[in-house]
């Protein structure tokens, strides 16, 4: 009988190599973890009842996890669906009660789209984020200072993916191409709930990413990441 000839796939081959030899290096795992492109996946401006649910059911078999970057006035509207969110085990963080350009308002109400954001995020989905993730990706010293009177804070990007997809005109061929188009270690990729297309094209997008070496990670464990790998002052 002719010997089996053992094919390794290459994203497989380092583990299979150390599983065959009986080799356990610290050095092997090391070489391991620095191939390894470390991102969070995030969706913006639920819960939505309609999306939501299909989204977990995805991640679900995916075996991943992201941060869902919830809109307190939906929450409010859709508390089961926030708490579906965060029973499925992903990151919550607060993006603003009414998703409100920040220079457009007053103290007042700058206080309420964070603030009172926090407690009704906290109090209806059972989760207290931990990060305020601004609309429109804008933050000023007005609005680090109120997060921080929320108890939260701002959300440090290292670097941002856009999808694309909250732009309708932007078709789903597209979102697909930004999604997985210069992403790097500690990039955060941007997607929204409410885009039919954006769920269409995931599986693929997904599958994309991971033959990219990405590790599918939440805001905080890649704030982690990000600050494990920041070199010493």
């Amino acid at each position: 009988m002719q010997p089996h000839t053992l094919k390794l796939v290459p994203d497989f081959a380092l583990v299979c190599a150390v599983m065959l030899t009986g080799i356990f290096s610290p050095a092997v795992f090391a070489a391991a973890e620095t191939n390894s492109v470390h991102i969070a996946l995030v969706f913006d401006d639920g819960p939505f009842p309609d999306h939501a649910p299909k989204l977990l059911e995805l991640f679900a078999r995916e075996g991943i996890h992201v941060t869902f970057n919830l809109v307190a006035s939906n929450v409010v509207a859709h508390p089961e669906t926030a708490r579906a969110i965060v029973a499925a085990g992903h990151e919550v963080a607060n993006h603003s009660f009414g998703h409100q350009h920040a220079k457009t308002l007053s103290d007042a109400e700058l206080e309420h789209e964070i603030v009172a954001a926090q407690k009704i995020i906290a109090e209806k989905s059972g989760f207290t984020p931990r990060w305020y993730w601004p609309p429109f990706l804008k933050a000023d010293d007005r609005v680090r200072a109120m997060a921080g009177n929320a108890g939260i804070e701002v959300y440090s990007l290292k670097q941002v993916v856009v999808s694309g997809d909250y732009d309708r005109a932007v078709n789903a061929e597209e979102i697909k191409r930004r999604a997985t188009t210069g992403v790097t270690d500690g990039s955060v990729i941007l997607c929204h709930e409410w885009r039919d297309e954006t769920l269409a094209q995931l599986p693929a997008i997904l599958a994309e990413l991971r033959r990219q070496g990405c590790v599918f990670e939440t805001f905080s464990e890649l704030a982690a990441h990000n600050r494990a790998k920041k070199p010493a002052t």
